[in-house]
């Protein structure tokens, strides 16, 4: 290191910075208590249950095929609680963006350069890793993947025999080897097509991608599962909404865009392998929120040896900068690493879900779920979908719910329409008479509960965010107020 490295220097402290902000941020999502809950039984029963006893309306076997997944969230949370949680998250996320680092500078690309496209992936991948999910693992598996095919690229066509290995974890911790496998069968074509890899690899590397997909406990099972469940139409689920939906995040996905049509201006045939991927990717994240971190770094990484041998091996620099200057380097990157790392220390232990003056809108109020602990409510619960895995960590097994987050994997179509309609009438509140539930648990602001209240249906919580409705009405110890944030698992 010389002192001609010192804006190189400043940039990749900056990048470093960016990436440890990000892999920082921790927010829980209404699936978490199930995910944490699920890995629990698993670790102590050593087994992957089957059969679901959390919710009175589950109607088909339980196809649990992120239990990898929620095994490693529980290991963590056993271990070290919230603060397990939110290291494991940052671990992952710092692996993600260490790997994508590597792949980058493999390809030839120089360090000015390589910061510039890291950054790059860094914001269409944000939304992704604020959230302790099993998409985390996807992500990491992903870019591992467009490593290989990278280097595949460069002719070290004995990784293929990887395949097999990255897709049979990737498909135990969460569906998005279904992506994984697309992009190796798309890369293989293109690669064929352009003359990079033959075409007995094109076969051969699929099929090795999908005997992955096959070691898991579930087999063939998973793929009919994921034929009839995998789709697009899923509009009640932020992640899976069209992109246009949320305009803040078609910056970074026009930033990943002008990186293939950059790579397309340099390239060739010999390109497609790089940039058809990434466009068809690119293409269905405008359909689905969730693609865009996989649209992004698929981006960079496939992307990178085009812009390899570009720019300066170093930045420029005007005068060889004084001691005192470098001390002042040297004291700036110890003091933004140290607050940083401080700042490590103080969040790890509350991954939090609300905090004062801002309410995430799929959070009950805590005074909700102590309600329903010190009265002892015990039956049947028909809830709001977003409540479904909080109940069941707090009020299982006295409680059982009627539909959570797990939605296709322990409910049929049929429960889940019925829910939907349920939340979305004014007018008719006959599913509660049907399900015959002993309590109704729902946000203030669904229409169905006017019906409910005209159908009998007794008030006996009333929070500032959701209510709670009894068959008859009695007397019930009513919790205080509880203030500041919220930290999982809560109440």
């Amino acid at each position: 290191m010389t002192r001609e490295d010192t804006p190189t220097l400043l940039c990749g402290l900056a990048v470093v910075l960016v990436v440890l902000f990000v892999g920082l941020r921790t927010k829980a999502d209404p699936d978490l208590w199930g995910h944490v809950r699920f890995g629990q039984d698993i670790l102590s029963a050593h087994v992957i249950p089957r059969e679901d006893s959390y919710a009175f309306t589950s109607d088909r076997p339980w196809m649990n095929h992120e239990w990898m997944s929620e095994a490693l969230m529980a290991a963590a949370y056993n271990r070290g609680g919230a603060a397990g949680l939110s290291t494991m998250k940052f671990l992952v996320t710092i692996g993600v963006f260490a790997v994508a680092w590597r792949a980058i500078r493999d390809a030839g690309v120089r360090r000015p350069i390589a910061m510039g496209l890291l950054l790059t992936a860094v914001f269409p991948v944000n939304h992704l890793v604020t959230s302790i999910r099993p998409q985390l693992f996807s992500l990491l598996f992903l870019t591992v993947l467009l490593s290989l095919l990278n280097a595949i690229a460069r002719g070290r066509t004995a990784l293929f025999y990887w395949l097999p290995l990255i897709f049979a974890f990737w498909a135990n911790c969460h569906g998005g080897w279904i992506v994984g496998t697309g992009m190796v069968v798309l890369w293989s074509l293109c690669a064929a097509v352009s003359g990079t890899l033959k075409w007995r690899w094109v076969a051969g590397g699929s099929a090795l991608a999908m005997l992955g997909g096959l070691i898991t406990p579930y087999g063939f099972e998973l793929w009919r599962f994921l034929w009839e469940t995998v789709g697009l139409g899923r509009d009640d689920i932020v992640d899976w909404q069209p992109l246009y939906r949320t305009p803040s995040l078609l910056i970074p996905w026009a930033l990943a865009a002008a990186l293939s049509l950059a790579a397309w201006m340099r390239g060739g045939l010999r390109a497609l392998p790089r940039l058809v991927p990434p466009m068809v990717l690119g293409l269905l994240a405008l359909r689905v929120v969730r693609l865009e971190g996989f649209f992004g770094m698929a981006s960079v990484i496939l992307l990178a040896p085009s812009f390899a041998g570009l720019g300066p091996v170093r930045l420029p620099l005007g005068r060889p900068p004084s001691r005192r200057e470098l001390i002042a380097v040297g004291v700036t990157s110890f003091v933004a690493l140290g607050t940083m790392g401080a700042a490590m220390f103080h969040r790890a232990g509350c991954v939090s879900f609300t905090s004062e003056g801002h309410e995430n809108p799929w959070a009950p109020e805590a005074e909700a779920i102590t309600f329903a602990k010190v009265n002892r409510l015990e039956g049947r619960l028909l809830n709001y979908f977003d409540y479904g895995e909080m109940a069941i960590w707090h009020l299982a097994p006295r409680l059982q719910v009627s539909y959570d987050g797990r939605r296709e994997t322990v409910y049929s179509v049929a429960v889940q329409n019925a829910h939907a309609r349920f939340y979305k009438s004014p007018d008719d509140a006959s599913y509660a008479r049907i399900l015959d539930p002993d309590y109704v648990w729902l946000p203030h602001r669904l229409p169905v509960n006017a019906a409910l209240g005209r159908d009998g249906w007794f008030i006996i919580f009333k929070g500032p965010r959701s209510v709670i409705y009894a068959r008859t009405a009695g007397t019930y110890l009513q919790p205080n107020p509880v203030r500041g944030p919220r930290c999982f698992p809560g109440p």
